[in-house]
């Protein structure tokens, strides 16, 4: 069933969405300042460098290198770092610094689990209507995969995921929900760049292009409903496919 969204803030691909704060006198959506663009840009940067191994777990994570990088002072850096640790991603020890935590594996079922439940309400909760920028980026990221076909990419893999979560956030409006589900897509993501090595290749990248399909399917008629419990079952038949390596890496964890 088609949900009507017309009354309610628009999408965008871009995540300006999120992005919104409100106005305490009218409620209207304010524009973000440019210190609130540069936290959103350095923290997305870092947190898919993360979500994608570019940063191993264990990675010392340099205050004024990243600084310097990124062209900024310290104290943006540092805040990056505060959220980043709040999210499970990193952690901060006197006399080490901050490193990138080791993936949760006894805690990753349970993180997947509550992630489909947020996944079935994001129909329901003041969904956004979708943008068809959002539509044609999911499409290419779509070719993008065919391409993996016969080619083990886990880097590339991983990003067109990110391409897949970034579409269903963009409708998502609720925003506890949305950053609830965002969240939880990142402290469970880096699972894939573990199993995938051992899984087949090539059924894993068919499957992915079928869910990719349902979901592109879901946004073109606006059934966001559907987009929510198509996620939701695709998460499941992985957490389903993934049951014994994460069985086993839940008990090497439980045992270090």
């Amino acid at each position: 069933m088609s949900v009507e969204t017309g009354s309610g803030p628009k999408s965008n691909a871009d995540g300006e969405t999120a992005l919104l704060s409100r106005d305490e006198t009218n409620g209207e959506p304010v524009p973000p300042t440019p210190s609130r663009r540069r936290f959103h840009a350095i923290h997305t940067a870092m947190r898919e460098r993360i979500a994608l191994l570019t940063y191993p777990p264990g990675t010392r994570l340099d205050v004024n290198q990243l600084a310097g990088e990124f062209r900024v002072s310290r104290t943006p850096i540092r805040t990056v770092l505060q959220r980043l640790e709040y999210q499970g991603l990193v952690t901060t020890k006197h006399g080490v610094g901050t490193t990138v935590t080791e993936v949760d594996f006894e805690h990753l079922r349970e993180a997947t689990e509550f992630r489909m439940r947020l996944a079935e309400l994001i129909g329901d909760l003041q969904p956004l209507s979708p943008n068809p920028v959002a539509i044609e980026r999911l499409s290419e990221a779509r070719e993008d995969c065919l391409k993996l076909l016969g080619r083990p990419d886990l880097e590339a893999f991983g990003r067109i995921d990110i391409s897949l979560h970034e579409a269903v956030c963009s409708v998502i409006g609720h925003s506890l929900l949305r950053q609830s589900y965002d969240e939880l897509y990142y402290r469970t993501v880096r699972m894939w760049v573990y199993f995938l090595p051992e899984l087949d290749w090539d059924e894993e990248v068919t499957l992915f292009l079928g869910d990719i399909d349902a979901v592109l399917r879901a946004l073109r008629r606006g059934d966001l409903r559907a987009v929510g419990f198509e996620i939701r079952n695709a998460v499941s038949a992985a957490l389903y496919r993934l049951g014994e390596l994460i069985r086993a890496a839940e008990t090497t964890s439980s045992d270090i």
